[in-house]
């Protein structure tokens, strides 16, 4: 029930605001040896989009994560901690399909940034790196996607999940 209201008060608030969505990026990696592409928020807006090359690392004393970065000054190590950072590994094929399990709603600030189509179930990183990680379809500010992408989700926004039955 509480979900359902915080949903709806956010939906109410966004409406009465009439803020308009921006336009979804759409992700392309650009080499093959990428491991994905970081984009973090503040505030509803996009701060960071750059080109994984590997990563993310916990750092040594666990208050940030680290992924290196390969940009137009070259490739370069990168932390990140707060708000809210997605990385997306791009196109995953599976053995088999998967069924919608949820329907996870991410925001940054008051403004919707990402809805995600799970599926399957998500699992952790691994011991040190606390994030999420999942495959899932993508819709929004900074990912649109129509096919399966493995996607980590890091941060201290708000994300929403409804179970799908």
């Amino acid at each position: 029930m509480r979900k359902v209201l915080i949903y709806l008060i956010l939906l109410l608030v966004l409406f009465i605001g009439q803020i308009r969505p921006a336009a979804a990026k759409q992700i392309q990696i650009k080499s093959k040896n990428s491991a994905g592409i970081i984009s973090c928020f503040s505030g509803g807006r996009e701060i960071l989009r750059k080109e994984i090359v590997s990563g993310p690392f916990a750092d040594e004393y666990k208050f940030a994560h680290e992924v290196t970065v390969r940009d137009r000054t070259g490739e370069h190590n990168l932390n990140f901690a707060g708000g809210l950072c997605i990385i997306d590994r791009g196109e995953v094929f599976l053995p088999k399909e998967l069924a919608v399990t949820d329907n996870l709603s991410c925001y940054s600030g008051m403004l919707e940034v990402v809805v995600f189509e799970v599926h399957g179930r998500e699992t952790t990183v691994d011991e040190y790196v606390e994030g999420r990680t999942f495959f899932a379809k993508a819709h929004g500010i900074a990912f649109n996607s129509n096919f399966l992408n493995e996607y980590l989700i890091f941060g201290n926004d708000a994300c929403i999940g409804e179970e799908v039955n």
